[in-house]
């Protein structure tokens, strides 16, 4: 340890097998040496060995489910970790028949909290090996009902994900169990039978479907040369916008579009000049005279779908706060809407200007969008380009 003290570098090193201190130590079940080696460095289970296993890999694999916990409490990326075979932490639990460490590692997926952690989750329980096994179908595979309902109970588990010999949980289940039932393991008596009949009936009653039954999956080639959609290419302009944003211009237009909105509707909630008193018979509404509220209507009114619209367009992509501001946004919309009408000389009048103003505006952008695709999507034949059109 004192040599490691002075030359934390040392610790990194592999010998010729391929293998760092804190591998051998882990592989000699050395517990206390692993444990003061991660104190010294809480990445050293990371370090890559023979066939890109980690330390922390080694440990899940000899089922050491106390220093698994330990290094996932203080180092959480390590879950991410594969081997050459890109297997990762759960492949090898199920392989090695691990249970207890198993339920260590599903416990922590379902519990992390940093950043990513949605995604981390889904790509560690869903993550294919070099043969496009999932955890699940190792599982599967090797008849162990205990590890394949433990996974079955995690939430982001994808049901229907086929492997490279094209089949599905439920065909490799079904595939074991026939083979259960044919002689292999008919001296285990009727139950086993009987087991694997009540994990296929979960299975399906989970949504959970055969290779056969599922449509075919389009191959990314495929993807590629199709023809683009319509709104493929929505999408794609929105990523652009967002792409090409910095973060910085990013950040400050957020609080410019926040201003604007926070601006635009105050106005609705207090307009210039004020409003009639409860002693007039217009009590309510706006004091001005009705030529200059259209117009303050019409300008407040674009500039607040503006604003809400470019909000949208530089929320983060993939994220759920962008389906959370969508609602919100609608919701900001129609409360907009009803202020101005409380507000307004003909309440009724201008409420269903400004619903139908908010919808010309969403048709005026679908319409920009669809003009724009149909220009790429169907070159016409430009003279000056006429070069471009011979054999």
């Amino acid at each position: 340890m004192e040599m490691l003290n002075l030359k934390p570098s040392f610790a990194r090193k592999l010998n010729t097998s391929g293998y760092s201190p804190l591998h051998l130590a882990a592989n000699n079940d050395d517990n206390g040496f692993v444990t003061s080696m991660r104190r010294l460095d809480e990445d050293l289970v990371r370090v890559k060995g023979r066939n890109g296993i980690t330390p922390f890999l080694l440990l899940v694999s000899r089922g050491n489910a106390d220093l698994v916990a330990e290094c996932l409490l203080t180092c959480p990326e390590c879950i991410q970790d594969e081997t050459v075979d890109r297997q990762n932490a759960l492949h090898l639990a199920v392989l090695h028949d691990k249970f207890e460490v198993l339920q260590v590692l599903t416990g922590w997926i379902q519990r992390m909290s940093q950043r990513d952690a949605y995604t981390i989750e889904y790509i560690a329980l869903n993550q294919w090996d070099f043969n496009n096994n999932t955890p699940l179908h190792l599982a599967a595979y090797k008849n162990d009902h205990q590890m394949a309902k433990l996974l079955l109970e995690c939430r982001w588990v994808q049901r229907n994900r086929v492997n490279g010999d094209d089949l599905t949980f439920l065909d490799i289940l079904r595939i074991q169990g026939h083979r259960d039932a044919g002689g292999d393991l008919r001296s285990q008596g009727p139950r086993v039978v009987g087991e694997d009949l009540d994990l296929e009936q979960l299975a399906i009653n989970n949504g959970f479907k055969a290779a056969a039954s599922l449509p075919r999956p389009k191959e990314r080639f495929e993807i590629l040369k199709s023809p683009l959609t319509f709104w493929t290419f929505c999408s794609t302009f929105m990523r652009r916008l967002r792409t090409n944003t910095s973060d910085e211009s990013r950040g400050v237009f957020m609080i410019v579009c926040t201003l604007i909105i926070t601006a635009t509707y105050q106005t609705a909630l207090q307009p210039p000049g004020g409003v009639h008193q409860s002693g007039d018979s217009n009590a309510g509404s706006v004091v001005m005279k009705q030529t200059f509220f259209i117009l303050i209507w019409v300008s407040n009114t674009v500039g607040f779908c503006c604003a809400i619209i470019y909000t949208f367009c530089l929320m983060p992509i993939d994220n759920m706060f962008t389906a959370w501001f969508f609602w919100i946004g609608t919701s900001l919309c129609i409360s907009y809407a009803l202020a101005m009408a409380v507000i307004a000389p003909h309440p009724l009048v201008f409420l269903s200007a400004t619903f139908a103003f908010f919808l010309l505006v969403a048709l005026y952008i679908l319409f920009i969008s669809f003009y724009t695709w149909r220009e790429h999507a169907h070159v016409a034949h430009n003279p000056r380009l006429s070069w471009f059109w011979k054999d």
